[in-house]
């Protein structure tokens, strides 16, 4: 008797759809995040859940992650410290035109 496999749910997907300069084709990137939720074990522990990113092209996936929550909240903190920094740096950029 095997265990189950780990769901996930998928909460985002991101397309990106650009004209590759080489083939002049429209291709596509995307990221997806998807959450394993936390589960109660046979024994009565709850065991954490997981959250998967996955970078792919086309239909094919280049990459993935397998995050912790912690680790995907201190991930999320730095996008948003990053997009933070970015429109800072932009507003100072338009007030000294």
């Amino acid at each position: 008797m095997g265990t189950k496999p780990p769901l996930y749910e998928r909460r985002l997907q991101i397309k990106h759809f650009f004209d590759d300069r080489d083939t002049g084709q429209t291709r596509r990137t995307w990221l997806e995040i998807q959450l394993q939720p936390p589960e109660t074990t046979s024994e009565g522990w709850v065991n954490d859940g997981k959250i998967r990113i996955s970078l792919g092209e086309g239909r094919d996936i280049k990459g993935a992650f397998l995050l912790s929550v912690e680790e995907a909240l201190r991930l999320a903190k730095g996008l948003e410290m990053a997009a933070e920094d970015h429109e800072a740096v932009k507003a100072e950029l338009w007030r000294e035109r």
